[in-house]
């Protein structure tokens, strides 16, 4: 079972990298070869099930409208082929028929195949959510900023990795409730969606703290965006009431020579120099 799973695997990824022109042309040539061989076997051999196969990939990799239309090609290759052999009916009607049925079960079969792929996609979208704020969970958030902490480490380019607790949101949850505790983790992680740039990562890494990467920034950088959303986040709670604050430790790294587990512990162990000096600030370290 393992070794037919990693065949597919294998040809899935191979697949899903060509262009949709290119599985376009594969598809019915696919098409042409099923039909080609159908012919050669005559009427003895039935090949209608195997019709199916290009319009299935055509559904899946391409889209569900294209799995349609080879559905009709498929069908409709059928019948050239059936009408070729010299197959002979009791009734005209009855090989068209018979493509009809053929075209109704690709049809039905394809939309279950896009039915599927949209919730297979939807799942996996769920699966990396973190369930009340909407951010990357935490084994996201390390997956997604694997490949621009890579990038950076092989390109010499800078990069900062956050680490941001709430300042007293225990007491948050034991005086005003969990409810009210949630309200506050909401607004928190909207203010930082706001702030984000489409290449930047965020991600809820559990409880009240946060992570953030930001690709191509450098110290300077890195001061900007922090102190602004520091503020940011401080006006938050002063206008909603809530006794919290944000203690956020900022690594800067011109090129990171360590991995991304390790950059985002250094960030944490900046974070909690704060909470042990004062608490509600923003601390950078270079990194070398």
């Amino acid at each position: 079972m393992r070794l037919y799973q990693s065949k597919f695997s294998r040809f899935d990824k191979w697949f899903s990298t060509l262009s949709p022109s290119m599985i376009s042309v594969y598809v019915i040539v696919l098409v042409a070869m099923i039909g080609f061989l159908d012919f050669l076997t005559g009427n003895e051999l039935s090949f209608s099930i195997f019709y199916l196969l290009p319009a299935a990939l055509a559904g899946w990799y391409v889209g569900k409208k294209f799995g349609y239309l080879i559905s009709v090609l498929s069908a409709a290759t059928w019948l050239a082929v059936d009408y070729a052999s010299g197959h002979q009916y009791s009734n005209i009607v009855i090989p068209y028929w018979n493509a009809l049925v053929r075209l109704g079960l690709f049809i039905i079969v394809i939309s279950l195949i896009s039915w599927l792929k949209s919730a297979l996609e939807y799942q996996a979208i769920l699966a990396e959510l973190d369930g009340l704020t909407g951010l990357l969970n935490a084994r996201a958030f390390r997956q997604k900023s694997e490949i621009p902490f890579g990038l950076s480490a092989r390109n010499h380019r800078a990069l900062s990795l956050a680490y941001i607790d709430l300042d007293g949101f225990k007491g948050i949850n034991d005086s005003l409730g969990h409810s009210t505790g949630d309200q506050v983790l909401l607004a928190v992680a909207d203010t930082i969606k706001h702030r984000l740039r489409a290449s930047d990562i965020c991600g809820r890494l559990g409880g009240d703290e946060f992570a953030i990467l930001l690709p191509e920034t450098d110290f300077s950088g890195a001061q900007t965006f922090f102190n602004s959303l520091h503020e940011n986040l401080n006006e938050l709670a002063e206008r909603q009431n809530w006794p919290v604050g944000f203690s956020i430790g900022v690594a800067v790294f011109q090129s990171p020579a360590c991995s991304l587990d390790q950059a985002i512990h250094l960030a944490d162990e900046l974070m909690y120099d704060i909470k042990y000096s004062g608490k509600n600030k923003v601390r950078y370290k270079l990194m070398d």
